[in-house]
């Protein structure tokens, strides 16, 4: 009898043991899979705040498009925007690409070779832009088409957006084709 106890015993503690065992393996399963869903949430937010900051950026560009229109598009950009303080005037040998020390002083302290423009936004827009506009140098008598003698001169479109939430950024480029009458840029 005693010894029908002791191999009781010892089965409940063997039962017990692999219980535990057994335990600390699911929480370890939980831990990992829990860390796992956190990374991925943290990651999708970040992306999903740069697609918002993408979306902010297009209505930066239509902004810089409208812009642009309202100046007519008879005459190059060199002529007609030149006093623009989104307008950056460079020789196309010298075109800026900017880094986030160039966005710092634009939108702190602009100078006449770092320069843009904060755009003006809905107020339901959590976001804030800030652009700028510069000659490529390329120029197509083709593009535009022979018919009316227009001259296509192409422009690079630059676009920073910031959500002040989360401090995510987002930089864009965009090329503009204006169609001007006569052969070339100043």
């Amino acid at each position: 009898m005693e010894l029908k106890m002791a191999s009781a015993q010892r089965q409940g503690g063997a039962i017990l043991l692999f219980a535990l065992v057994a335990l600390l393996i699911m929480f370890l399963g939980a831990l990992f899979t829990l860390r796992g869903i956190l990374t991925d949430t943290g990651l999708t937010d970040r992306y999903s705040g740069r697609q918002k900051n993408i979306q902010t950026s297009d209505l930066a560009l239509q902004w810089i498009a409208n812009q642009i229109a309202a100046l007519g598009n008879q005459q190059a950009l060199e002529i007609s925007a030149g006093a623009q303080p989104w307008y950056l005037n460079v020789q196309p040998a010298q075109t800026v690409v900017p880094t986030a020390a160039y966005w710092q002083t634009c939108m702190s302290n602009p100078t006449s070779t770092i320069t843009c423009q904060a755009v003006p936004m809905p107020s339901n827009v959590p976001q804030s832009a800030w652009t700028f506009v510069e000659p490529t140098g390329r120029i197509d008598p083709t593009a535009c088409g022979n018919t009316q003698g227009l001259t296509a001169i192409y422009y690079d479109v630059w676009t920073h957006t910031i959500d002040a939430r989360s401090q995510v950024s987002a930089d864009t480029e965009s090329v503009y084709k204006l169609c001007v009458l006569g052969g070339s840029s100043p």
